[in-house]
């Protein structure tokens, strides 16, 4: 058949009772469906060997146990038997076996059928594009209502424009985070709830206002020119970055992805699914601190991926805000901050990921800033809108309790230095505040398994379901990142974190043939930051601020050098950095926002190009994105089509199951000990254990599966399959799918 389709790939054709036919755009393509069964597929070419893929999809994926399938087609050329054994000669004669083709007449009215299907099909793509959409739609709003309502409410503390959104909306974002905690803890994740969590945050900020007599934002005051044409060009980098990748927020997760789906979009689904927050013991990344996880919740809640991940855009944009408002504050221009950030090819991936680390950055950096004011201003208001904010950072993530630390021991010795010794007892209540803020996710930790950093620090408190050996595992998977832990490799940091970041980053997607294009780089706009200070000197007080950054980069480097962890620094470093950037000697100013726009456009030429021409495929056809860019999809959708609703699946060497619709386990011993490995010594023992307790299937992603002799836990799932405990039932790309015999009765 030959067209297109508007939104979808395939084809299609226009209908007009006085022209007839009419052929709109040209295009090959094989198109299928079974009424019936409400299903319908196109293949966006016509090639004998597509032919055949779209036969062994329906033969082997849609309908295994069916023993003869009866195939209606029209008369084409790459239609013929003959194509199986071209594309699949391993598998062709059974194929062939079960098929019964029957050849359409030749005066068929095949157009007509085509169009109706291919219809359905339009209207499914428009429907699935309009809900992306009107996530990220959604999304941008509700970051905007927080920003501007959290900065009304704060509009005592500053008048600048970037620093009120960035501050407001950070608190507005903190609150619905515990807001939907406190929802999800009651059991009540539906729609009333969800919304409910939203209004008590409107509600809280509205109280706020009040109680701190907040001022209105008044645009025309807060906004200005450019000073400019370069600061010009770089507000217009910086707002052309925060488009592209709110739009790229379309994309579903993909196996670049992976902690997003192993993680943090996973344990909010299983929170969905559950109606509530409730323990997952083989998931002991879900015991982590959950803010930014929350958030996606939030979004998922409604439905929508798209949602969820403009939740993680909000926080880079606030990020970039608060360090742009900040330099403003001292002097400086807020454009040259926005776009250090921004520009970072690590940072911009972020912002259309679903990670959490850009939640870490904002509200270490705003805590910094927060911190400064306070000292500067000598005003004890900002020590504790600082430990509010830092607050809200010890619930991200486990690595800002060092930041936590630093901040702490900045501001003491910043204090004691500037005399202000009275506001040292403020600073340290603030501490407090902060811990208390951070602390119920700790306690909770503490309560379920007995170690308030679980799986960290076993040594010292222990915890369920973990081992002294796991933890050992673990802390040598982190020192694998990296270039070494040897003096002199720390001097080095920075230029091979800016021009050879691939030690710092996950190989994992190059390892299964995906595209990755993270490049994992702080950008060469932060290395060059110096040369500022050669002719512009530091702003005062900078210092500490600066020295914050060196000594993050220390603790980074020792304990574990991944570039996502080090980003929090970045806005600290960009806006504290940049503050001189007026006093700076004209050659040294246009000389880096030289750097910092060419920065910029490699960063947008390479994001572009990458994923935008994806982009039209990820809104059209969702599951033909993820089957091009996920190495697991194509096994995920044959348990999710083809197993039991209530059938479990155990998944070795893999974690990413947000896609898998079943329950299911990690079987990697070193994930927990919910499996007794220990205890079983044949795989008759494992297949048993799998039936009692619900698991009839298996996946292996080989692609992981480490060479060599197998682990004693490892051994026990190849001798079931040797002892035909398991048979395959799926095998593509690399993924095996097992399913257990079921038990001889006696």
């Amino acid at each position: 058949m030959r067209g297109r389709i508007h939104g979808c790939t395939g084809v299609h054709s226009r209908y007009s009772s006085v022209r007839g036919w009419t052929r709109q755009g040209g295009g090959d393509g094989v198109c299928g469906a079974y009424p019936l069964a409400g299903r319908r597929w196109v293949r966006g070419r016509r090639t004998a060997v597509d032919w055949a893929a779209v036969v062994r999809t329906v033969l082997d994926a849609l309908y295994p146990e069916v023993t003869r399938v009866v195939l209606v087609q029209d008369n084409l050329n790459t239609h013929t038997l003959g194509a199986l054994y071209e594309a699949f000669p391993p598998a062709a004669a059974r194929l062939r076996r079960r098929l019964a083709v029957h050849d359409a007449p030749v005066r068929g009215s095949w157009l007509k059928m085509a169009a109706i299907e291919l219809s359905v099909l339009e209207r499914q793509c428009l429907a699935g594009t309009l809900l992306a959409v009107l996530g990220v739609v959604v999304g941008f709003i509700v970051t905007l209502v927080l920003a501007l309502r959290g900065g009304a409410a704060l509009g005592r503390y500053t008048a600048n424009l970037a620093q009120r959104l960035a501050f407001g909306g950070a608190l507005g974002f903190g609150l619905l985070a515990y807001c939907v905690a406190g929802v999800a803890a009651l059991g009540v994740l539906n729609p009333v709830g969800l919304i409910g969590a939203l209004v008590l945050v409107l509600l809280a900020l509205g109280a706020l206002y009040a109680l701190l007599k907040g001022e209105r934002l008044n645009w025309k005051v807060l906004l200005r020119r450019p000073a400019n044409p370069l600061e010009a060009l770089l507000i217009l980098a910086a707002g052309l970055l925060a488009l592209l990748s709110l739009t790229l927020c379309l994309l579903p997760p993909d196996g670049n992805e992976w902690d997003a789906l192993a993680y943090h979009f996973a344990f909010p689904k299983l929170y969905l699914q559950a109606g509530g927050m409730n323990e997952i013991p083989f998931m002991h990344q879900s015991y982590f601190p959950p803010l930014q996880d929350l958030l996606y919740l939030w979004g998922l809640g409604w439905g929508s991926e798209s949602l969820a991940k403009t939740m993680h855009w909000a926080m880079g944009v606030l990020a970039a805000l608060g360090a742009a408002g900040f330099a403003q504050r001292q002097g400086g221009s807020g454009a040259w901050a926005a776009v250090l950030v921004l520009s970072a090819p690590a940072f911009l991936w972020q912002m259309f990921s679903a990670y959490a680390d850009l939640a870490t950055a904002l509200y270490v950096s705003l805590a910094m800033f927060a911190l400064a004011h306070a000292v500067q201003e000598r005003n004890t208001g900002w020590l504790w809108l600082s430990g509010a904010i830092m607050g809200f950072a010890l619930a991200t993530k486990y690595t800002a309790l060092l930041a936590w630390g630093l901040w702490g021991l900045a501001g003491l010795l910043w204090l004691w230095r500037e005399k202000q010794t009275r506001a040292i007892r403020t600073l340290v209540l603030a501490g407090l505040l902060a811990l208390a803020i951070g602390s119920p996710w700790y306690v909770r930790n503490a309560l379920w398994t007995g170690n308030p950093v679980y799986p960290f620090a076993y040594g010292i408190f222990g915890g369920k379901n973990w081992s002294q050996e796991q933890a050992d595992a673990y802390r040598n998977d982190q020192l694998k990142f990296g270039m070494g832990r040897e003096p002199s490799m720390l001097l080095l940091a920075p230029w091979n974190l800016a021009a050879n970041p691939a030690p710092f980053a996950d190989p994992i997607g190059a390892r299964v043939g995906e595209r990755v294009f993270l490049l994992p780089s702080l950008g060469v706009g932060a290395l060059a930051t110096p040369s500022v200070w050669l002719t512009g000197g530091v702003a005062q007080g900078m210092g500490y601020l600066l020295g914050f950054v060196a000594l993050n980069l220390v603790g980074w480097f020792y304990l574990m050098q991944q570039v996502r962890y080090l980003l929090l620094v970045l806005p600290v470093l960009a806006g504290a950095g940049l503050s001189a950037i007026p006093r700076a000697a004209a050659w040294a100013r246009y000389g880096y926002g030289a750097i910092l726009l060419l920065q910029a456009g490699f960063t947008l030429w390479l994001m572009s190009r990458v994923y935008l021409p994806v982009l039209p495929l990820a809104l059209s056809d969702r599951d033909a994105y993820l089957t091009q860019r996920l190495q697991i999809y194509p096994a995920i959708q044959y348990l999710n089509k083809q197993t039991e609703p209530d059938a479990g699946v155990i998944l070795l060497d893999e974690t990413r199951g947000y896609y898998l619709n079943r329950r299911y386990l990690w079987g990697n011993a070193g994930h927990h000990r919910l499996i007794p490995y220990d205890s079983m010594r044949t795989g008759d023992d494992l297949a048993q254990w799998m039936r009692q307790n619900g698991y009839p299937y298996l996946l292996i992603n080989r692609q992981f599966t480490p060479q060599g002799e197998p682990e004693p836990w490892r051994a026990l799932y190849y001798d079931a399959i040797r002892r035909a405990q398991m048979q395959l039932v799926f095998a593509e790309r690399g993924v095996e799918v097992y399913r257990l015999v079921p038990a001889i009765r006696q």
